[in-house]
């Protein structure tokens, strides 16, 4: 009995779906949003040019939706069920009284909040909400429950850059294939999502003592990488920080981001970088490249092209332009 029931969990699968609405009817618009999100007071106007598009992928662990929309959508929306995080990328919106910025990651409060989205295209991601809560206690070193967030903080440099990757890593799984996924690396990428979000956003266990423990070291590890993101930093450098051995340190950064802590600052620079040449602003590749804490200008380059596509005076061409 206990060999079946250990086959039958090792063979245990979701349902990965992929609901896609495109309409210029604002009727139905309203009813897709209502499908997708617990409302209340739902509204959808706009004049003739009315467009609504909307992409929903994901299982009920963990789902990516992508939004535009020509017309105006104010309502009421209820984030009790799964941790929500959104991040405008064109036109105006207001969340919980919060205007939100063009390109940043934002997180909706527990609860009841009015919004209002006019002529937007957004991106949504919700993750299930005891999933966070075990990812964080685990970095965090405290008893899986309730956590709360910062209000309305906005993440900048390193952590937002930590946030994207684990975005594009997240995304590029979840939208290249739907239908039977193993619940296992569902809940993996469930994880992965997770730990992206609390290295974004200040959190702490409601109701728990305020002392950290020997435990949180993961928590630390990523802290110190971010925090020393543009300095010459070591494996041993990081896992001395963490107070862990420096095979835990692996091991721990392999089981939560999928990736080596030295991979990872890596990653969290070409990001940082990317960033920054999308301004348009800086002088040089160079001087966008040392303040990231990177000095090789010909391995920079290499390591952008494969990760971008493009060189990273393409990058700052464009942005020029």
């Amino acid at each position: 009995m206990i060999e079946n029931d250990t086959a039958t969990a090792l063979s245990a699968t979701l349902t990965r779906t992929r609901l896609v609405t495109r309409t210029r009817e604002p009727a139905t618009a309203r009813s897709a949003i209502q499908h997708t999100s617990t409302v209340r007071g739902l509204e959808v106007t706009g004049s003739s040019d009315f467009l609504f598009e909307e992409t929903l992928t994901g299982t009920s662990l963990l789902t990516l939706e992508s939004t535009s929309c020509t017309g105006t959508v104010p309502g009421e929306v209820d984030a009790s069920s799964a941790i929500v995080v959104t991040w405008l990328k064109s036109g105006t919106a207001v969340v919980g009284g919060q205007q939100l910025p063009i390109g940043r990651p934002v997180l909706y409060t527990p609860g009841r909040q009015h919004v209002q989205w006019d002529r937007f295209q957004k991106d949504v991601m919700r993750i299930d909400r005891e999933i966070v809560e075990q990812v964080a206690a685990a970095r965090g070193g405290w008893e899986p429950g309730p956590l709360e967030f910062q209000p309305n903080h906005v993440p900048e440099g390193a952590p937002l850059a930590a946030w994207w990757l684990m975005v594009r890593a997240v995304a590029a799984e979840i939208l290249g294939a739907t239908g039977e996924v193993s619940l296992d690396r569902e809940q993996e990428l469930a994880g992965m999502a997770a730990a992206g979000l609390l290295t974004a956003i200040p959190h702490w266990p409601v109701e728990q003592p305020a002392e950290r423990t020997a435990h949180a070291g993961l928590a630390d590890a990523e802290t110190y990488l971010l925090e020393h993101v543009a300095e010459h930093v070591t494996v041993d450098d990081v896992a001395a920080a963490a107070r862990m051995s420096t095979r835990g340190l692996q091991s721990a950064f392999q089981r939560i981001h999928g990736t080596t802590p030295m991979s990872y600052l890596r990653n969290v620079r070409l990001l940082m970088a990317r960033q920054q040449l999308e301004t348009g602003e800086p002088r040089s590749v160079a001087d966008v490249a040392r303040s990231v804490g990177i000095t090789h200008m010909g391995r920079f380059s290499g390591a952008y092209r494969e990760e971008f596509g493009e060189l990273p005076a393409e990058t700052l061409r464009a942005a020029r332009r």
